[in-house]
């Protein structure tokens, strides 16, 4: 049993490693902080980068779609609440679409959340990374 708990320690330690290096780093990033893994899917949602240059994320959920403009989060408004389960951000700008399957309708907004979905520290360093490095956000 120890061999095994140590094997999963190594394999998760080499995970996170190269969740934050390499060519696919942002990718990574990105899929974790909405999905609670590398891979960006779970049973009942998708993640994928729309246009990695303007930081558009879309998520897919059955019966939603949602589109995350990550450039238009203010950083310093994201709140990772442990004790609410959810990740909160806003912006001066639309930084989420919401439609909903079968309706026209698009809902915009300039404040969204998301549910924290993996560890609570693996999302704030991945949140780190994106605003950071890859979508640093548009200045005044």
């Amino acid at each position: 049993m120890r061999g095994l708990n140590a094997a999963i320690l190594v394999a998760v330690t080499a995970w996170a490693g190269a969740a934050i290096s390499g060519d696919d780093a942002f990718e990574q990033a990105v899929n974790y902080v909405f999905s609670g893994n590398a891979g960006g899917r779970t049973p009942q949602l998708l993640t994928s980068i729309v246009d990695e240059s303007k930081c558009i994320i879309s998520v897919e959920t059955p019966g939603n779609s949602f589109l995350y403009y990550l450039k238009e989060i203010n950083p310093d408004s994201i709140v990772v609440d442990e004790t609410t389960g959810k990740i909160s951000f806003e912006g001066d700008n639309t930084v989420v679409e919401h439609s909903f399957e079968k309706l026209p309708k698009v809902d915009k907004d300039n404040k969204g959340s998301i549910t924290l979905r993996g560890d609570i520290e693996r999302t704030r360093n991945a949140l780190k990374l994106i605003f950071s490095k890859y979508c640093v956000p548009k200045s005044g």
